[in-house]
């Protein structure tokens, strides 16, 4: 029977092998290699486990001198296509192919590439001879070689730039050879080498949208991974393939499912009916999942902004109990996945704290800060880890780019975690790197450190200076962390503040409430005077004022009345905005608000008869500074204080004294002596010297 007769088959071939395979010849046994992988599929587990198969192996590499380039390359697809393993035969043909490359024809260059990158052989040698021989060739090879040899490079990992460059080039003008698989390899083979090649990916964006009825699932997920890979804006392209998978999501495998909401949420596009496809029709297939389309599936939900409980709770379930199969960045992915989107996964944060700790050696800096920055951001008690994270940090910090050195103290001081030694460091490499920081960068260093009350007086010299260069590229948030963080760190820097009044009033439309509310509290606290800045804040705060937090109307009238700034109507609007809502207020909220008004001598009676049975109900919730802040404010105001509240008032501050500093036991004498005056001769006490418009409360 011949090797090539209609009725041979794979198990016919390698019985005439064991049989006469002694007298095969050398295109004998490549033919046999080619038909036993050509008639028993891809990754046959009969084929593959099979022992004539090995032998058949063994003994093309014996003849692999005798074989010309066909047979070289046949015998070579033949085994990557069985998934067979057989090191040493490709070691053989690495070692003859090289020096006979120009013998190859385009198709045998393009399947050993294949081959040998299928197969997953490490052979630099041999690809970096084809990469030199190739581009002189690219003639001659048709859509198919092409797409072939970029696959074959990519999935090897081998760096060939003049290489990708010239088959960009030569694919340009032949793309309408290309069919959809070939459209979709190569996209995605320049995406993961990432090779700079704008022209080709508009030319893919253009082709493909008219042929996606063409393309299986995996060429329309890997077409749209391509492109959110190499940060390629296609539009048209994205919004062609939402329509083409939506209709055929029951087709799309995990990897694909898992690779599209990836690639939607990384190009930043919307898609809210491609993602609730998705999230519907994965939850019952997780079992299917790998560890990395799990963390992937999750990061794209949480990344997109897309709300899917249902699938969170499943992958939560599914990822318990196989979190040994993830890699570091996996881990590092789903905790920020979870804690962004603010699944409640108690157990899971738990898993993965453990699961990490013996593994933070392997963490990329940036998964390291992504992971503290999951713990912190939703609570979780995990000392012992974020201790070990510090440690870690603290042993490659020369590894952190700008960003990674930003968001470790950034995470760190907003867990409230004691690590002076990781905070000193992060100073010192970040003064010889503030040049490579951005704006954001730059505001959230200044703001981590003062947050975590980190004296680090050279460091706000040098983030001053670098951002007074460049005020113009901050947007409205990084302006008012920067000046909350000097602020609260106590660091004068006048010319900055100057420059931030000058830059912040005619960008306030985009301030939200809180970088208003924070601004206006920044320069009140550095004693900076910018009445431009604060007429400014007191125009656009009051029509806004129902998207202001508690604590933001409070901050906002303390800041005015420190800054000794008349504003009325903004007082007035505050004293209507916040009367329907003093049971969100906490104590220190309430006390402000009294001490602001009273300071800025607003009379507010229907606010301070408010505030007063709000303290009343709630008087074991205060402490003594509060209460004294509270008291003097309603004394200063004039308000008609009832006796039998301040009592109630005056019984809470004495049981324990010693909790108020000085100006608190000023300010609570103050108010004793008014109640006691009005009530017995109706004489209003003066304002006490110690309690001025510049007083701060805690």
């Amino acid at each position: 029977m011949q090797m090539t007769g209609r009725g041979a088959t794979s198990e016919s071939i390698l019985s005439l092998f064991v049989a006469r395979g002694k007298k095969f010849s050398a295109r004998n046994l490549a033919t046999a290699a080619h038909r036993v992988a050509k008639f028993g599929g891809r990754g046959n587990d009969n084929v593959r486990c099979d022992r004539r198969v090995i032998a058949l192996a063994d003994a093309c590499q014996r003849c692999i001198r005798e074989f010309n380039p066909q047979d070289l390359s046949n015998t070579a697809w033949a085994f990557a296509t069985a998934g067979i393993e057989a090191p040493q035969l490709f070691a053989a043909i690495a070692g003859v192919a090289p020096s006979r490359l120009d013998e190859f024809n385009p198709q045998d260059l393009a399947n050993v590439a294949w081959a040998f990158a299928k197969a997953g052989i490490e052979a630099p040698r041999l690809f970096a001879a084809i990469a030199d021989v190739i581009p002189s060739r690219l003639k001659e090879f048709n859509q198919q070689n092409l797409a072939n040899t970029t696959w074959a490079f990519a999935i090897a990992g081998i760096e060939a730039p003049q290489l990708f460059a010239a088959i960009a080039d030569a694919a340009l003008s032949r793309l309408k050879e290309f069919n959809p698989q070939n459209l979709a390899n190569t996209a995605w083979a320049f995406a993961t080498v990432g090779i700079d090649a704008a022209q080709l990916f508009a030319a893919i964006a253009d082709a493909a949208p008219s042929r996606l009825k063409e393309f299986n699932p995996q060429n329309l997920a890997n077409t749209a991974w391509a492109f959110a890979r190499a940060d390629i804006e296609a539009p048209q392209l994205f919004a062609a393939i939402a329509g083409a998978a939506l209709s055929r999501l029951d087709e799309f495998n995990p990897q694909d499912l898992s690779n599209t909401a990836w690639a939607f949420a990384r190009a930043g596009i919307e898609a809210p009916q491609l993602f609730a496809a998705i999230a519907g029709a994965a939850p019952s297939r997780l079992g299917e999942f790998k560890a990395q389309e799990l963390s992937n599936t999750a990061w794209a939900f949480a990344t997109a902004g897309i709300e899917a409980p249902r699938l969170f709770t499943a992958i939560a379930d599914a990822a318990l109990s196989r979190l040994k199969e993830f890699n570091p960045q996996g881990l590092a992915n789903t905790a920020w996945a979870f804690a962004t989107v603010g699944i409640d996964a108690a157990q899971l944060f738990a898993a993965i704290a453990d699961a990490a700790l013996s593994r933070l050696g392997e963490f990329s800096p940036q998964g390291l800060a992504n992971t503290a920055w999951a713990f912190a951001t939703v609570g979780i008690d995990a000392a012992q880890l974020f201790a070990a994270i510090a440690g870690a940090a603290l042993s490659r910090l020369d590894e952190f780019n700008p960003q990674d050195l930003s968001n470790t103290a950034w995470v760190f001081a907003r867990a409230g975690i004691d690590a002076a030694q990781l905070f000193a460091a992060i100073a010192g490499a970040a003064l010889s790197r503030l040049d490579e920081f951005n704006p954001q960068g730059l505001a959230n260093t200044a703001w981590a450190f003062a947050r975590a009350g980190i004296d680090a007086a050279q460091l706000f010299a040098a983030i001053a200076g670098a951002a007074l260069s460049r005020l113009d590229e901050f947007n409205p948030q990084a302006l008012t962390k920067v000046a909350w963080a000097f602020a609260t760190a106590g660091v004068e820097a006048p010319e900055l503040f100057a420059a931030i009044a000058d830059a912040a009033p005619s960008r306030l439309g985009e301030f939200n409430p809180q970088a208003l509310s924070n601004t206006a509290w920044a320069f009140a606290t550095a004693g900076i005077e910018a009445p431009r800045l604060f007429a400014a804040i007191a125009d656009v705060a009051p029509s806004r004022l129902e998207e202001f937090n508690p604590q933001n109307l409070a901050n906002t009238a303390w800041a005015f009345a420190t800054a000794g700034i008349k504003a009325p109507q903004l007082f007035d609007a505050i004293a209507l905005a916040a009367r329907s809502r003093l049971g969100e207020f906490n104590p220190q909220n309430l006390a402000n608000t009294v001490w602001a008004f009273a300071t800025a001598g607003i009379k507010a009676p229907q606010l301070f008869d408010a505030i007063a049975l709000a303290v009343r109900s709630r008087l074991g919730e205060f402490n003594p500074q509060e209460l004294a802040n509270t008291a003097w404010g309603f004394a200063c105001a004039d308000w008609n204080m009832d006796p039998e509240f301040f009592a109630e008032l005056a019984y809470v501050v004495a049981s324990d004294l010693d909790a108020l500093d000085d100006r608190g036991l000023s300010q609570f004498h103050f108010a004793s002596l008014h109640t006691y005056l009005e009530k017995r001769f109706n004489v209003r006490a003066d304002r006490h010297p110690n309690s001025n418009a510049t007083s701060r409360p805690l």
